[in-house]
């Protein structure tokens, strides 16, 4: 295991990675996990495929080098918190920027070294302390001509049925890193709230596994999903009290408007009441822990306008969803 060392105000830290190098040459893919401390997902979906690497000697029949880099923000993964610990900041909002804090050091010697070299980048994530999401990819709308076609089919590549298309913000890596180099980084989205979800993991290294045939670091052909939707802008349902919830619906499951996801139990006035659906789709997140206060979002669902059933004044709790088949 190689170390990347960082200068920081005060100190250096370092960041383990490792080399994957083909016997024949060709282009560089930057594979990261833990940007974020407390995205235990992202972590454990790169250590699925350090293990699958070394399994199957992907060296063997790799063509390129593969940078993989097992965490990004040791810091924060120690204290279970998003931020770099050194200086609380996100290091996802600091490529590009030029304050020598620590989580700016951090992202330039991270760009300097490696992602101005590289070809592609694949970034797991997940959704944080609370929420637990499907499997999913994330694009950004900003993105030019030149970039925007290899980045979209990366993401069909990863096979998941959802991509999310997003605006992004200023000092993204994914972001800044097509801005500066016509890089393309796919965003890779899969569960959360501090707990493994194992059974989504499979999927992730089979879509992880399947971008590298599609853009020419393995062997074999390339499988794309029959249908994939994107999905712009999602809104959840907050709840309107403070509770205890139970859901009936389990992550990912198909929902019609009218059913009973779960229900929320409201101490301050001894009752519960129904999480009924708004609308048909996939129940796309959920809070995971039991209790939520008010104002938090409970769920969201991935609206299916083809269903059976009729929208009602209910839908307008999220964006109009346009369903793209690809």
């Amino acid at each position: 295991m190689k170390q990347l060392r960082v200068r920081i105000p005060g100190k250096i830290i370092e960041i383990p990675y490792l080399i994957i190098k083909g016997k024949e040459k060709g282009r560089r893919c930057v594979l990261t996990g833990g940007v974020h401390g407390d995205e235990v997902n992202g972590i454990a979906l790169v250590q699925k495929f350090i293990e699958y690497a070394r399994k199957h000697e992907l060296e063997e029949n790799l063509k390129g080098e593969i940078i993989v880099f097992p965490i990004l923000n040791s810091s924060g993964f120690k204290k279970h918190i998003r931020q770099i610990a050194y200086d609380k900041k996100d290091l996802n909002r600091s490529f590009n920027r030029k304050d020598k804090t620590a989580s700016n050091c951090i992202a330039n010697a991270l760009e300097r070294k490696f992602y101005s070299k590289a070809s592609i980048a694949i970034d797991c994530h997940d959704s944080g302390e609370r929420n637990m999401l499907i499997p999913h990819t994330r694009v950004h709308r900003h993105e030019s001509k030149l970039c925007t076609e290899c980045t979209h089919q990366m993401a069909r590549a990863f096979g998941s049925k959802i991509i999310v298309e997003r605006k992004g913000k200023s000092g993204m890596l994914a972001v800044e890193m097509s801005k500066k180099y016509t890089l393309p980084v796919l965003t890779i989205e899969i569960g959360g709230a501090l707990k493994v979800a194992h059974d989504f993991l499979h999927q992730g290294l089979e879509g992880i596994i399947n971008v590298l045939k599609q853009q020419d670091f393995l062997p074999g052909e390339a499988h794309f999903p029959r249908k994939q939707y994107y999905l712009r802008d999602r809104y959840g349902v907050p709840s309107k009290a403070t509770g205890i919830i139970r859901f009936k619906k389990k992550l990912g499951q198909r929902v019609h408007r009218g059913d009973k996801i779960g229900s929320i139990y409201i101490p301050r006035k001894a009752r519960e009441e129904d999480l009924i659906s708004p609308m048909c789709g996939l129940l796309f997140s959920i809070q995971h822990a039991d209790a939520i206060a008010k104002g938090e979002t409970i769920y969201s669902i991935l609206e299916d306008k083809k269903c059976h059933t009729k929208r009602r004044r209910t839908a307008r709790l999220f964006e109009e969803i346009k369903n793209i088949q690809m």
